[in-house]
């Protein structure tokens, strides 16, 4: 007989190192603003708000907000040189529970024309073009993408956590938030440096 308890469609979070319960969404430098600007804007805002109009990435009409499956200490891959110009190590984890309860989804990867094909065009913000995967061009796959479509709402009135590049700005970070408490829609449980969850960020 066919288990149909609550527990059935649950992943082995704390069994399994390639499996994590969070989400993370990484900020990076645009707009004349370093990523750590673009964290505290998010934590003021209290929303990420929803990027559109990348080619390849995010198609469609609708924008959408951006977050990995992805473990922590394996940030470190993400945040290699090569990708410098889209993540920095700066961001918001939030859980795989909250993320899914506001409506945050897997993304469908999938070649341009099955997303002509398969989806109405106000549904295109769900899917990554991926056009093969010879090993050697960036396809994204590595990043196992969740989306929200427009802004994403933080918890509110407390984030589960943030991250930043060192120690240091983690301190800087605190100092800015408890200087001006108000200013901050939300505020994080805990800073976490990246260069100490991830054993060092040699490429940053």
């Amino acid at each position: 007989m066919a288990n149909n308890s609550a527990d059935t469609h649950e992943l082995p979070f704390l069994e399994r190192p390639d499996l994590t319960p969070f989400r993370v969404h990484l900020t990076k430098k645009s707009n004349g603003a370093t990523g750590f600007e673009h964290l505290v804007s998010i934590l003021q805002e209290g929303a990420i708000h929803g990027s559109k109009n990348y080619p390849e990435r995010i198609a469609g009409p609708n924008p959408a907000s951006c977050f990995m499956d992805v473990p922590l200490p394996s940030l470190k891959y993400v945040l290699h040189e090569r990708n410098s110009r889209r993540y920095r190590p700066y961001g918001v984890l939030v859980s795989k529970r909250y993320a899914y309860k506001v409506g945050c989804r897997p993304v469908l990867y999938m070649t341009r024309e099955k997303r002509e094909t398969l989806l109405p065009k106000d549904e295109w913000w769900r899917t990554v073009t991926l056009n093969g995967v010879t090993g050697k061009a960036t396809n994204w796959l590595h990043e196992r993408e969740w989306r929200a479509k427009g802004n994403f709402t933080l918890p509110s009135p407390s984030l589960r956590a943030v991250f930043v590049r060192t120690t240091r700005e983690a301190q800087k970070l605190h100092a800015i938030i408890a200087k001006d408490p108000d200013a901050f829609a939300v505020k994080p449980r805990a800073i976490l440096p990246l260069n100490i969850v991830c054993q060092g960020l040699p490429y940053t």
